[in-house]
């Protein structure tokens, strides 16, 4: 049996859940794999993994210490979601002061122990696989547990949104209607799922961080702003799914 393990840092759980239902709706996977270990379920032990998925991004030191036992543990890491890729929703607070942001949210801030910026899990240990999406599609769990079952790997397509936009025979809606969107600069994987809706795309599966820079993601924001999108919206957007992405267009 190949033994899973699904471990949870600061995430909402919109991946673990994804993953669970698919998993349930997949019989044939629950008699190859052994799922050992899941946070929020408490099972069932920690020894050894095959495969530890990881949800959520890191925001202190303990979280930084557990998730390097369990990789210790696991043969295969896959960070599971946006908030384990690039950061996640957590990535709001970038640059702000923390200690402020503590006083907004929580009525005992001096027993909140958080860094100021939200760390991807790669920032912290080796990942060998990404799966996007806040949350991710439920399928993806399965189809690399399928294609680890029978010796094959993930293929990664390094691409945008825009491509499944292409893909789907959809209009784009920067074009076609001037409607602000983040479909080229923004992980595919989703299905375009906001733009056939006629709606733009606000950023969910994560910066496409492979071919931008600070330069590209500038003039890019600038087109957004011609189309009318308010500063204060590019800078929410600008860090909304990954602190990085902040720090590439951070601007004045």
């Amino acid at each position: 049996m190949i033994r899973v393990a699904f471990l949870k840092l600061t995430s909402c759980s919109g991946c673990l859940n994804q993953s669970l239902v698919a998993l349930l709706s997949n019989e044939e996977l629950l008699g190859k794999f052994e799922f050992a270990y899941f946070t929020e379920l408490g099972l069932l032990t920690e020894d050894y993994f095959d495969i530890l998925f990881v949800e959520g991004s890191v925001s202190n030191s303990k979280q930084e210490k557990e998730l390097r036992e369990f990789r210790k543990k696991s043969k295969t890491l896959v960070a599971l979601g946006t908030c384990a890729v690039q950061g996640g929703i957590q990535s709001l607070r970038s640059g702000e002061d923390v200690e402020e942001v503590k006083k907004t949210v929580y009525p005992f801030p001096d027993k909140i122990d958080i860094y100021s910026d939200p760390k991807p899990i790669s920032d912290v240990v080796k990942v060998d696989f990404a799966i996007t999406g806040c949350p991710i599609n439920g399928d993806a769990v399965v189809n690399f547990l399928r294609k680890y079952d029978v010796g094959g790997l993930p293929l990664i397509l390094p691409e945008s949104v825009c491509c499944e936009c292409k893909r789907n025979g959809l209009t784009c809606v920067m074009v076609a209607q001037g409607t602000p969107c983040l479909g080229p600069v923004t992980v595919s994987g989703c299905g375009a799922l906001c733009p056939s809706f006629q709606r733009g795309c606000y950023g969910c599966y994560g910066l496409r961080t492979w071919d931008l820079d600070k330069t590209r993601l500038e003039k890019f924001f600038d087109k957004l702003l011609k189309l009318g999108a308010p500063e204060s919206m590019i800078q929410v957007i600008a860090r909304g799914y990954g602190y990085r992405s902040y720090k590439y267009v951070r601007r004045g």
